[in-house]
C-alpha cells in the first residue's frame, strides 16, 4: 500500500511538472513586427586621385627666324579665335615677298609677249611651253614668299586662356621655339584609376538596372 502511494505521488508530481514546463513555453512566445524592406536609389560617393586636363592644350611656336618684334597678348589672357598674338619681325620675309612678286610680273610680261609670236608663228610651241614654265615657277616663289611672310604672325588657332610666355619682346627666336601653349578650358577631362572589383560591380548594378 505504501509503494503504491509512493509511485502514485511520482506521477503526479511529473505530469505537473510537464504541464508547468509546456505553460512556460507558452507564455516565452513573443510576437515581432514584419515590414516590407523598402527599395530607393542611393548615391555612393567615392574619391579617387585624378588628372583635370583641357579638352584642348597646344604649344605655340614661332614657324620662321627673326626677332620678337610685337607681343599683343599677357599671360593668363583670354583670347579668341584667329587674335593676333606675336609678330616676328617681317622685314626680310616682306623684301622677299615683293622680289617673287616682281619676277613673276616679269614672266607674266615675257610670256605674253612669246604667245603673241607664237600665235604669229615666228617662235616654236615648245619655245612658249617653256616662258609658261618659267611664269608658273615664278607664281610659286611668289606664294611660297607670301606663306613666310604670313608665318611671322602668330594667331589664335582657338579660343582659349594663355599660359606663360616663354619668350620675352625682341627676343631673337628661331624656327620651332616655344612661345608659349594655348588651353581650352570650356571643356575639362578628368582621367583617374578605378580599382577592377569596383568597375565590376558598378558594371553589374548598370546591367541589372537595363534590366528593370
Amino acid at each position: 500500500m505504501n509503494k503504491t502511494f509512493i509511485l502514485g505521488g511520482l506521477l503526479l508530481a511529473f505530469t505537473l511538472a510537464a504541464c508547468g514546463e509546456k505553460k512556460t513555453e507558452k507564455e516565452e512566445e513573443v510576437q515581432f513586427l514584419v515590414s516590407s524592406p523598402l527599395k530607393i536609389d542611393t548615391s555612393i560617393t567615392r574619391e579617387y586621385v585624378c588628372q583635370i586636363r583641357s579638352i584642348q592644350h597646344v604649344e605655340l611656336r614661332a614657324l620662321e627666324k627673326g626677332y620678337l618684334e610685337q607681343v599683343f597678348v599677357d599671360e593668363g589672357q583670354a583670347v579668341t579665335k584667329g587674335q593676333h598674338m606675336f609678330q616676328i619681325m617681317p622685314v626680310i620675309y616682306n623684301a622677299e615677298y615683293q622680289k617673287a612678286q616682281a619676277e613673276t610680273n616679269y614672266a607674266e610680261i615675257e610670256y605674253q609677249n612669246t604667245k603673241q609670236l607664237a600665235d604669229q608663228n615666228v617662235v616654236s610651241a615648245t619655245e612658249l611651253a617653256m616662258v609658261k614654265a618659267k611664269l608658273d615657277k615664278a607664281k610659286a616663289e611668289q606664294a611660297l614668299a607670301q606663306a613666310h611672310l604670313k608665318f611671322t604672325e602668330i594667331r589664335a588657332p582657338f579660343n582659349g586662356i594663355m599660359d606663360h610666355l616663354q619668350v620675352r619682346l625682341g627676343s631673337l627666336v628661331d624656327e620651332g621655339d616655344l612661345l608659349t601653349t594655348l588651353s581650352d578650358n570650356s571643356e575639362m577631362w578628368v582621367y583617374f584609376n578605378v580599382p577592377e572589383a569596383e568597375y565590376l560591380d558598378y558594371k553589374l548594378d548598370s546591367v541589372e538596372e537595363n534590366y528593370k
